[in-house]
């Protein structure tokens, strides 16, 4: 596997055969969330024919046009499960995705939790917004569905919001991406992403601080040696995994697999080609409470 990863800018454009990835938020949970210790924004993809936004927490919006991600240019919503920190900011990429609600237009999936709610929680997005995208899809675990060229199913998790999916994305030119979303572990989760290029994970909690519905590295260590990625990410991590320190943490799961593995980090940008290429931000992460006040001050 090649991989390169840099802390400088992008020279040249993204080539016709290569998915991106851009991380606008790499926290996760209550904590991280309220204080935007890391942004909760969730990862856009975007390729040839694909530009998905995944798990649009809070500040999805704001750190899209921050990074000039114009969001009326987005044909899919995609939510994992009925929680904040990954559906808050779903409801106004949609009225972007459908020009301010006034095309049908797009693709809206989500599980059953967030567009008609269960025991748990939900629904998370107004009927007045799931009736202007194109096409609404209620997802399970193994549902199938495509966005242009690439095809998509729903994954096990295991999560507080007992219909929480994650997601294999099989894209026709540079191979499978993987995404966990929030989940324990449990047996065979890591066979549902056996062969993906790059597998995102999200772990919330560090090493030795196991929470119910939730990963730590040790367990990020069980998936990814059941699945053996070119490449894993951990991602989605709450304040003790932030205290705790996300490289220190994630070179746990290196060191025990032997697949190369990253730290997300805000601003993050991932493009799978022919190689994997890694660009960290160049600046300095700044909460969203400062973004807002240097924005009035303009």
């Amino acid at each position: 596997m090649q991989m390169r990863e840099s802390s400088k800018g992008y020279s040249g454009e993204r080539t016709m055969a290569e998915v991106e990835l851009v991380f606008l938020g790499t926290g996760g949970g209550r904590f991280a969330t309220i204080t935007q210790k890391r942004r909760t924004g969730g990862i856009r993809f975007l390729s040839k024919d694909l530009n998905m936004h995944l798990d649009p927490g809070p500040g999805a919006l704001i750190y899209s046009l921050n990074m000039r991600l114009d969001p009326q240019k987005i044909t899919a919503v995609l939510v994992s499960h009925g929680h904040p920190d990954h559906y808050t900011n779903a409801e106004v990429l949609i009225e972007a995705m459908t020009k301010g609600m006034l095309k049908k237009r797009g693709i809206l999936a989500a599980p059953h939790s967030v567009l008609l709610g269960n025991n748990e929680c939900g629904p998370s997005i107004s009927k007045y917004h799931q009736q202007m995208p194109e096409k609404v899809i209620e997802i399970k675990p193994g549902v199938v569905f495509h966005i242009g060229d690439t095809k998509v199913i729903a994954t096990e998790a295991r999560h507080t919001d007992p219909d929480t999916v994650g997601f294999r994305f099989e894209t026709p030119d540079v191979g499978d991406i993987g995404y966990t979303s929030d989940t324990e572990f449990f047996e065979g989760i890591g066979k549902a992403y056996e062969g993906v290029r790059l597998l995102l994970l999200c772990v919330m909690r560090p090493s030795g601080n196991p929470w119910k519905g939730h990963m730590t590295p040790d367990d990020a260590i069980k998936i990814v040696e059941e699945a053996r990625p070119e490449m894993a990410v951990a991602t989605h991590f709450g304040m003790r995994m932030i205290f705790s320190g996300p490289y220190r943490e994630t070179k746990l799961i290196e060191k025990k697999t032997g697949v190369p593995t990253l730290a997300a980090s805000d601003g993050m940008r991932i493009r799978v080609g022919e190689e994997i290429r890694v660009m960290r931000a160049d600046r300095k992460q700044r909460v969203l409470e400062d973004f807002l006040r240097s924005s009035r001050k303009k």
